[in-house]
């Protein structure tokens, strides 16, 4: 029996030799792990810049692989097609836009200051990454959605819906003067759209992002005057 279980568990020295086997199997593989998550990155950060530079959304392989110093071939070889490298780009915004958001509706404060809060946030998102405000802005002209475009479209609507709930708050609470929520939410994020699209076109473009900033805390203020909120803006 003794010579059985000897048999079947195997020396400490042999134990240890196989765990150190293993380890020395798995760095390889986390390097390799850890330098295809860091190459994902720099694609998306150059497909980014290169969609906020494109009036149609229309890019080429080649420019995003200069951009991120990386081959064409590594770019199919991560994404597939152009297609899914821009559906990959836009979803990590929309996480952005939605882990934001959600942020600034849940902080604390009565529903008017997260009123504030969320349009500050939402603005800063435009003006941090344009190729969002690119996407938004030629939503409409295609003729025909995609799937992709479609899941875009739900998830702004989302946002959007947080949006109205939080002025309709507002309102219940007696902070904002009795309007329709759902036609306000439409109204500001129309707003904020089209100004941060002023600022598209690099050197062509009429409004800076400091003025898109400033454009937008005077309409704020504008509308505070009017009655939305008294202290939205102060």
């Amino acid at each position: 029996m003794a010579m059985s279980g000897s048999a079947e568990d195997p020396a400490p020295e042999q134990r240890a030799s196989e765990h150190g086997a293993a380890a020395r199997d798995s760095e390889p593989r986390a390097r390799g792990a850890r330098r295809r998550a860091r190459t994902r990155t720099a694609i998306l950060d150059a497909a980014e810049q290169a969609l906020a530079d494109a009036p149609d959304l229309n890019v080429r392989i080649e420019e995003v692989a200069e951009r991120a110093g990386v081959s064409a071939a590594t770019i199919y070889l991560h994404f597939g097609t152009k297609d899914a490298l821009i559906a990959a780009t836009m979803q990590r915004l929309l996480e952005v836009a939605m882990e934001d958001l959600t942020a600034a509706y849940a902080a604390e404060g009565t529903p008017a200051e997260q009123v504030v809060a969320a349009g500050a946030t939402y603005l800063q998102l435009l003006v941090d990454h344009p190729a969002l405000v690119r996407y938004l802005c030629t939503a409409g002209t295609r003729e025909t959605a995609t799937a992709f475009d479609v899941e875009v479209d739900e998830r702004i609507e989302e946002l959007r819906a947080a949006f109205e709930a939080r002025i309709q708050a507002a309102v219940d609470a007696g902070q904002a003067a009795p309007l329709d929520a759902r036609l306000m939410s439409f109204f500001l994020f129309g707003a904020w759209n089209g100004v941060a699209a002023l600022a598209l076109g690099g050197a062509r473009a009429r409004l800076s992002p400091e003025d898109v900033v400033a454009v937008v805390q005077q309409g704020t203020q504008v509308l505070a005057a009017g009655g939305l909120a008294q202290s939205v803006g102060e």
